[in-house]
């Protein structure tokens, strides 16, 4: 079992192949054009995609560079009553109930992988918990009008989350919604309000390309969406409980790391 992220700007157009392993993809930011043999998937943020083994796996159209995803390949499940078995026989695509939850349960796998820590049993527990995360259905009152308000805000936010524009009126403004009807509905849908959700996924971010880059941290700052790096390093230190370089001291070495010209042109 391997997992890792896609760096935004990575490759032009997801790779063309067949792999030995199945594929399971979590996107964060932006559009996954992808396709399985002769089906297309379009999968946006929040939204999972299970590719099997031994099936032709192609990108049907041009990555936005702003698009990011966590994938994790597995093997051969034997065929039982397991999780595995139950997740490859459900379907092939879908909404995280518990997008958190998800991004969280990948951050600490990733962090063991680095550290050289991840043992085969400890591999299988974090798989297992990932794919039991993608067959939670999310709760029937988020088809409610509220809950649909609060998805097509994040949606939203999800495109356009590295404009330093970005703010609570804007979103309200671009999608008509009254402002105090729109953050009760998303911290109804999500348990926090839109800035906070905004400050989130920018951290979220802002860590992948900790993890894969040797940006400085006002690049980081300015790549996620912030412009002013002051207020990033408050927020992440809020956020993470590190400031941004106590967590660069925590990635692994600069000759590990991709460098800010090497990011548009290694693979994974």
């Amino acid at each position: 079992m391997e997992a890792g992220v896609h760096t935004p700007g990575l490759m032009r157009r997801h790779a063309d192949r067949v792999l030995p392993v199945h594929e399971l993809i979590i996107v964060q930011s932006r559009m996954l054009p992808i396709a399985e043999d002769d089906r297309r998937f379009a999968v946006r943020p929040d939204e999972w995609l299970l590719l099997q083994a031994g099936r032709r796996h192609y990108g049907y159209d041009d990555l936005d560079p702003d698009t990011w995803f966590y994938w994790i390949c597995f093997g051969y499940c034997p065929p039982d009553d397991g999780i595995e078995s139950a997740v490859l026989r459900g379907g092939k695509t879908g909404l995280v109930a518990r997008p958190d939850r998800l991004r969280m349960l990948f951050e600490r796998l990733l962090e063991d992988q680095e550290a050289a820590i991840l043992t085969p049993p400890t591999a299988h527990s974090y798989l297992q918990l990932i794919l039991a995360e993608i067959r939670l259905q999310p709760p029937a009152t988020r088809q409610a009008a509220p809950a649909r308000a609060a998805r097509r805000a994040s949606a939203f936010i999800g495109d356009h989350l590295t404009e330093p524009d970005l703010s609570t009126a804007r979103i309200a403004d671009a999608l008509a919604f009254n402002p105090d009807y729109f953050g009760r509905a998303f911290r109804e849908a999500f348990n926090e309000t839109p800035t906070e959700h905004i400050h989130r996924l920018r951290i979220s971010r802002a860590r992948m390309l900790f993890r894969s880059t040797n940006r400085s941290i006002a690049s980081v700052a300015a790549e996620v969406g912030f412009s002013d790096d002051r207020y990033f390093r408050r927020i992440f230190k809020r956020t993470v409980g590190l400031t941004p370089g106590q967590f660069q001291r925590l990635r692994p070495s600069a000759e590990d790391r991709v460098t800010e010209g090497d990011a548009g042109r290694r693979e994974r």
